[in-house]
């Protein structure tokens, strides 16, 4: 029996998603591409064939949300597998209806209208329909022009122009809008270019890029509406590569060419995107190992020179690291060397590999060129290459010197961490890092000062750095949590702190924070067998406090009405 509300809406799939999505993912659930469709409440998962098997959740309550393991799912909200899924839940819903609820159905009587009608009416309101509604009108004159038989690339790329038209767009609205039209068209060039020969449909690949390239310079897409025809030609030009019957040497030329890519805004990753490997990987490997020498020799005042040697050593790196030659990656990343932490890169590399001489003339550039802050990261380097060449004492002091220059709490949880490693060189350890935390003179400092309390379990004396200094809400709430078990007013007077601290700002999302806070503490003293007296007075008074904040008013009536 089918409920009389669907399980999902459709509609605001099709809104989330974007027409042209939508369509491919009735295109996924029509050619059976969903798997194990399940149900847990407001959760529904299921896995979807695409290039890979993907995995598909749909949340449906409080809001639509849809999640999945494609790449597309990182800049989309509704991916075409989580509509193929959603649509497959609405099917699954229809397919529970009793017979006498499918004669009934909206669809049985729109069947049985439209067969009473005769073939000129049906015409004639379709054609109505595709006047009215522009992105139906140009899907189904693609359509029509490439059902016609042995289409040529010509006419193909005359077709990519009307797809793609040239237009000075700037608001996302209307960007979205141009990339709804767009999307279908492609989709159908992608399925007519089958015809033609794989030497042709990288050529028409080719130039559905440079077109999209030449649209963007005159579109504002900052919102990435682009991102599923650019990730479908993508997708295209490296699997065509593959079948493209070049020689390995053609192959490994256009490769190259392509690295250093600043013709185009958008433009395949040749290492990421493309397939390299056998011949054509040691070709190319070869044309860059070429093209460093020569970078080499060039004058150092070239602009382009660094650009350049991160381009062409990228591949060699990846070789390099694939084979084991750490001295080799050694060389071309210090061709890329300028900052201080491209030197602390190399020193860490020699040190991984037991050099530890090489690791101090590394070191040693690397703080020739340091910032104060960097200075820091060079003697946490220099502490680690001081242990590898058995020089413990000099190795603790330093890193005492990095503690009391830093005052930071990182640096005291690697100063203990180093305290046990080196056989625990001072006795007195925690009065002296005492010492150091002692007066902070800022928030960070006032923050360490606490977590430092904490750490150890002080929380007499975590409670005085609550009292005198400004201390971030995390800390506040990590002390209140350890004190409510044995303190619970002084924990829930750290709470109240946090929340009207809080509730400084206006905003929705803070007031479901404090109510997420309240039920976490009311919670807390629940399991503690603590009474709630004096909870049930601070959201009283919290909520008389801030009354004139109707939203945060309306969530204490829903979630604590008993208290007020």
């Amino acid at each position: 029996y089918m409920p009389s509300t669907p399980i999902i809406d459709l509609d605001e799939l099709v809104s989330q998603a974007g027409q042209a999505t939508y369509q491919k993912g009735v295109l996924l659930f029509k050619t059976k591409k969903v798997s194990h469709l399940q149900r847990q409440g407001d959760v529904i998962t299921a896995t979807v064939q695409g290039s890979e098997f993907y995995q598909v959740k749909i949340i449906l309550k409080p809001e639509l949300r849809c999640e999945c393991t494609c790449p597309a799912a990182e800049y989309m909200d509704v991916c075409k597998h989580a509509v193929a899924v959603g649509i497959s839940l609405f099917s699954s819903q229809i397919n529970d209806e009793t017979p006498a609820e499918k004669e009934n159905s909206d669809e049985q009587r729109l069947l049985r209208y439209f067969n009473e009608r005769s073939k000129e009416e049906l015409i004639t309101f379709f054609m109505q329909q595709l006047e009215r509604d522009e992105t139906l009108r140009n899907q189904w004159l693609m359509k029509a022009t490439l059902a016609q038989k042995n289409t040529s690339l010509a006419e193909l790329k005359k077709l990519v122009a009307k797809a793609l038209p040239e237009d000075a767009l700037y608001s996302w609205q209307e960007v979205k809008h141009y990339f709804q039209l767009a999307e279908p068209q492609v989709d159908n060039l992608w399925q007519a270019m089958t015809q033609l020969s794989v030497e042709e449909q990288w050529r028409l690949t080719f130039h559905i890029l440079k077109r999209l390239n030449y649209v963007l310079a005159q579109i504002d897409d900052s919102g990435g509406f682009r991102f599923e025809i650019e990730g479908q030609i993508y997708q295209n030009m490296a699997e065509l590569f593959e079948q493209l019957s070049w020689s390995t040497e053609a192959k490994a030329k256009w490769l190259f060419d392509h690295m250093d890519q600043r013709k185009y805004d958008i433009f395949p990753d040749v290492l990421e995107h493309f397939k390299i490997h056998g011949e054509v990987e040691t070709c190319l490997l070869l044309r860059c190992r070429e093209a460093l020498e020569r970078i080499e020799k060039s004058s150092p005042s070239d602009n382009d020179r660094r650009w350049r040697i991160r381009v062409y050593a990228e591949p060699l790196l990846t070789a390099a690291r694939a084979n084991g030659n750490w001295r080799e990656e050694e060389r071309l990343l210090a061709m890329q060397a300028t900052s201080s932490r491209d030197y602390l890169s190399l020193a860490q590399l020699c040190l991984d590999h037991h050099e530890e001489l090489d690791a101090e003339d590394w070191l040693h550039k690397a703080k020739s060129s340091a910032t104060e802050h960097e200075l820091h990261e060079c003697t946490r380097q220099e502490i680690r290459i001081r242990i590898a060449l058995g020089e413990n004492a000099q190795a603790w002091r330093l890193g005492w010197q990095l503690f009391e220059e830093t005052h930071t709490f990182r640096d005291y949880k690697a100063l203990l961490a180093l305290h046990d490693e080196l056989g625990k060189p001072e006795p007195d350890l925690l009065r002296k890092v005492e010492q150091v935390f002692a007066n902070p003179q800022n928030q960070w400092q006032s923050d360490a000062q606490i977590e430092f309390y904490l750490s150890i379990n002080d929380l007499i004396k975590a409670k005085q750095c609550a009292a005198n200094g400004k201390i971030t809400y995390p800390l506040l709430l990590r002390l209140a949590e350890m004190l409510i078990a044995k303190e619970p007013a002084e924990s829930l007077s750290l709470y109240v702190r946090v929340i009207r601290k809080k509730l400084e700002y206006s905003d929705n999302r803070v007031y479901d924070e404090v109510i997420k806070l309240l039920q976490r503490l009311q919670k807390q003293l629940q399991t503690h067998n603590h009474s709630l007296e004096a909870f049930a007075g601070a959201v009283s008074e919290l909520a008389k406090e801030f009354r004139r904040k109707r939203n945060l008013l309306a969530l204490f009536n829903q979630h604590f009405p008993q208290y007020l």
